[in-house]
């Protein structure tokens, strides 16, 4: 997904699998959670907990970016 970019869902795990960066998940029923998904990781099972059927889909807003880590540039610099 692109920075910014919303889609819905009903299955966030599949959403997100191969993704990485920082996610706004909204739920159905309006409550925000953030994800943090890295790359080689992964979501093995998220299932709705509701006493209820999920009826209504999932959004997802992609809200950052990877960080790139210093560590390379550092190592980088110092065999230079």
């Amino acid at each position: 997904m692109k920075l910014n970019e919303s889609i819905t869902t009903y299955d966030v795990a599949e959403a997100l699998q191969g993704e990485s960066g920082k996610f706004e998940i909204t739920s159905p029923n309006g409550e925000r959670y953030f994800v943090t998904c890295q790359p080689g990781h992964s979501i093995v099972s998220l299932e709705w907990a509701g006493s209820e059927p999920n009826i209504q889909p999932f959004l997802v807003r992609k809200v950052a970016q990877p960080v790139a880590t210093l560590e390379g540039r550092s190592k980088r610099a110092a065999a230079a």
